[in-house]
C-alpha cells in the first residue's frame, strides 16, 4: 500500500482529485438534487413562476398515466432484447475476428464503424432508409417483394421493433471491441494445453473464452443494461416518439414533459425514476452475474 508521508505530497495529491471532484460536483451531484428538487414540486420551467410543493403527486402521476406504463414496457423490450442480442453477437463476432483470417482487419473496421457515428446521425440515416418512401421498401419493390413493402416507423405493430433492431446493429460493434481487447490477454498456452488434451474448438469455447472472459461479459451487459434504458437520440430522431406516442421511452417522456409540455415537475420525476431502474439494474445485473466487491 502506498503512503502519503509528507504534506507536500498530500498537496499535490490534493491539487490533481479536486478539480475532478468540483467537476463532478457541478455536473452530477448538483443536477441530480436539483432533480430531486424539482420532482417534489409543480412548476412549468419558466423564471420567475413559483414552485408549488405538492410531494409525491408528480410521481403518482407518472405512473398513474398510460403513455408512462408504455413507456417502461418499450424500454423492458429494448433492455431485454437489446442484451440478448448484443454480447452474444459481439461475442461470435470477436472470436472470428481474433483468429485472425485474411481480411480481419478490414472486417473490425466495418463492424466498429457503426459506434463512431452519432446515435443521432444513425437514426436519421434508418430513418431515412425505413420510411414509406425509403430506400428499404425501394429494394424490396424492385426484386419483386412488394408485399412486404411497409411503413416500418408509421405502422403501430413495427415501428417500435424497428427502433430496437437499429439499436442492435448501432451497438454490437463497441461491445465487439472490448470483448476483443478481452480476448488477448487469454494466454495462447491454456488454448495449446487444451488442443493437445483432444479439446474441440466448441469445447474451448465454451469451457475456456467464456469462462475467462466473465468479467468482461459481465461488464458489457452492465453497460448494455444502463446504455438501454438511457436511449433517446435514435427514438427522438426516427420517430419523435410517434405514431401517437408508441414508440416513446423514459427518456424521451421526460423530454416532452419538461420541455414540450411544461409539466418540469413530472419531467423530472421521470428522470429520477430512469436513475433508479440505472442504480436496480447495476444492482441486479452485479447480482446475477455473481460479481462480489472485494473488502
Amino acid at each position: 500500500m502506498i503512503t502519503i508521508k509528507s504534506k507536500k505530497t498530500k498537496m499535490g495529491v490534493l491539487l490533481f482529485i479536486v478539480p475532478a471532484l468540483v467537476i463532478y460536483l457541478l455536473f452530477q451531484i448538483i443536477p441530480i438534487i436539483g432533480s430531486v428538487y424539482f420532482s417534489l414540486v409543480n412548476w412549468n420551467g419558466i423564471a420567475g413562476s413559483t414552485p408549488q410543493f405538492v410531494g409525491l403527486q408528480n410521481y403518482i402521476a407518472a405512473f398513474k398515466s398510460a403513455d408512462f406504463i408504455l413507456a417502461l414496457k418499450n424500454m423492458a423490450s429494448m433492455v431485454i432484447i437489446s442484451v440478448l442480442f448484443h454480447t452474444p453477437i459481439a461475442l461470435l463476432m470477436a472470436v472470428a475476428i481474433n483468429t485472425k483470417c485474411k481480411g480481419y482487419r478490414l472486417f473490425k473496421a466495418l463492424f466498429f464503424v457503426p459506434t463512431v457515428f452519432p446515435l443521432t446521425a444513425v437514426g436519421l440515416m434508418w430513418y431515412f432508409i425505413f420510411m414509406p418512401t425509403g430506400s428499404f421498401n425501394s429494394l424490396l419493390e424492385a426484386v419483386g417483394l412488394s408485399s412486404l413493402v411497409t411503413p416500418w416507423l408509421v405502422e403501430p405493430s413495427t415501428a417500435m421493433n424497428t427502433i430496437i433492431f437499429v439499436n442492435v446493429w448501432a451497438g454490437v460493434g463497441y461491445y465487439m471491441v472490448i470483448i476483443l481487447a478481452g480476448l488477448t490477454t487469454i494466454p495462447d498456452d491454456v488454448y495449446e494445453a487444451a488442443a493437445i488434451d483432444g479439446a474441440t474448438p466448441v469445447k474451448r469455447f465454451f469451457h475456456i473464452t467464456i469462462p475467462m472472459l466473465k468479467p468482461i461479459l459481465s461488464m458489457c451487459i452492465l453497460m448494455d443494461i444502463i446504455g438501454s434504458v438511457k436511449v433517446f437520440d435514435l427514438v427522438f430522431a426516427m420517430t419523435g416518439g410517434g405514431p401517437n406516442g408508441l414508440t416513446n421511452l423514459p427518456t424521451t417522456l421526460m423530454y416532452n414533459e419538461a420541455f414540450k409540455y411544461n409539466h418540469y415537475g413530472v419531467g423530472s420525476a421521470i428522470g429520477i425514476i430512469i436513475m433508479l431502474i440505472c442504480i436496480a439494474g447495476t444492482l441486479g445485473s452485479n447480482f446475477l452475474t455473481g460479481r462480489k466487491k472485494d473488502v
